[in-house]
C-alpha cells in the first residue's frame, strides 16, 4: 500500500496535464524521424526561482540559435510533467529534465534522451533531507508528524528518491507527515525551511548555495542530516520525431555551448551545471529501474 498510494501521487501529476487541449494520444503522430522545424522550442522548469530562469533563458536560445542556425525560443513551465506533455504534443521539441522525468517522458511519449548534465565535475548528485538547526530533527527516524517541503512530484530529488528513502526507514509520508507542500524548486524548498514554513524539505546537494546571498547565514540555520543513494545527474530530451541529423547538432550545440566560459556560466545559472556529455537511455537504467517497479501496481 506504501508503494501504491506514492504512484497514485505521481500518477495524479501526470494525469492533470492532460486538462489543456487534445490528449497527446488523440494527436495525429508525426513521421518519426523526418522532421526539421522551421524554429525549435526549449522547455525548462525552474530549478530555482522562476525569475532567475525566465532572465537567463534568452541568453541560452540566441546560443543555441548560433550553434544550430536556426531560430530557438525558450519556456519555463510549472512542472516536469507539462514539459513532458507539452513535448507529447509537439508543443515543446527539447525538454531539459530530472532524471525520474526524462525516463517517465521516454515511457509516455518516446523520448529520446541525448545528454547528461555535468555538476562539479561528476555525472551524478544524491537527494539530501534537511531541517534547521534548532528543529530537533537528526534523522529521518525523527520526521513522523513533521511537515515536508518538497520541490516537484516528478522531480527525482525534490519529491521520489527522498519519498522510497523514507519508505524504507519506515516513514509513510502520506500516513505520517502532518503536512507536504510543493515549493516548485529546489532554492525554494530551502527557503520554506529557512523560515519555518516546514519542517523539513530536500532538494538535490547542496542547494542552500544557492540562497547564501538573499540568506547569507543558511548553512548554519539550515542542516542537512540525510543523503539517499547516488542518481544519475538531469539531462535532455528531444521528440524522436526530429531528423537525426538535427537531434545530433542539437546534441553537439549543448556540449559546445558548455565548453565556452559564457556558456558555463550561464548553464550554472540555469541549472546549476557546467555543461553536458553525450548519453543515451542507459545511462538512467537505476531510474528506470524503480519507474517499471511501479507498473507492476499502476498502469500508466
Amino acid at each position: 500500500m506504501k508503494k501504491l498510494s506514492f504512484i497514485m501521487v505521481l500518477l495524479l501529476a501526470v494525469t492533470l496535464t492532460f486538462t489543456m487541449g487534445v490528449a497527446a494520444d488523440d494527436a495525429e503522430p508525426a513521421d518519426v524521424g523526418d522532421e526539421v522545424p522551421e524554429n525549435l522550442v526549449v522547455g525548462m522548469v525552474p530549478s530555482r526561482e522562476a525569475g532567475v530562469m525566465m532572465d537567463s533563458i534568452d541568453p541560452m536560445t540566441e546560443m543555441l540559435e548560433d550553434e544550430l542556425d536556426i531560430p530557438v525560443e525558450g519556456t519555463v513551465l510549472t512542472s516536469f510533467t507539462s514539459v513532458i506533455e507539452a513535448m507529447g504534443t509537439g508543443r515543446v521539441d527539447i525538454g531539459i529534465f530530472g532524471p525520474f522525468a526524462l525516463v517517465l517522458g521516454e515511457e509516455r511519449h518516446d523520448l529520446e534522451i541525448i545528454l547528461n548534465s555535468i555538476r562539479f565535475g561528476e555525472d551524478h548528485y544524491f537527494a539530501q533531507f534537511y531541517a534547521r538547526e534548532d528543529s530537533g530533527i537528526e534523522s529521518v527516524e525523527d520526521l513522523e508528524g513533521k511537515s515536508a517541503a518538497f520541490v516537484d512530484p516528478a522531480s527525482t530529488a525534490g519529491y521520489l528518491f527522498p519519498y522510497v528513502h523514507m519508505l524504507d526507514h519506515g516513514i509513510d509520508p502520506d500516513e505520517d507527515l502532518s503536512e507536504q507542500i510543493f515549493a516548485g524548486a529546489h532554492d525554494a524548498a530551502v527557503i520554506a525551511v529557512y523560515n519555518e514554513e516546514a519542517d523539513f524539505g530536500v532538494s538535490f546537494d547542496d542547494a542552500r548555495e544557492d540562497v547564501e546571498d538573499e540568506y547569507p547565514d543558511v548553512m548554519d540555520v539550515v542542516n542537512v542530516f540525510e543523503f539517499t543513494e547516488e542518481i544519475p545527474n538531469d539531462g535532455i530530451a528531444v521528440r524522436r520525431e526530429l531528423d537525426p541529423d538535427l537531434v545530433a547538432d542539437i546534441q553537439q550545440a549543448f556540449v559546445n555551448i558548455g565548453e565556452t566560459e559564457e556558456g558555463e556560466e550561464l548553464l550554472d545559472t540555469l541549472y546549476n551545471v557546467s555543461g553536458f556529455v553525450p548519453a543515451g537511455p542507459e545511462r538512467y537504467d537505476v531510474v528506470r529501474r524503480t519507474y517499471e517497479e511501479m507498473e507492476e501496481y499502476v498502469d500508466f
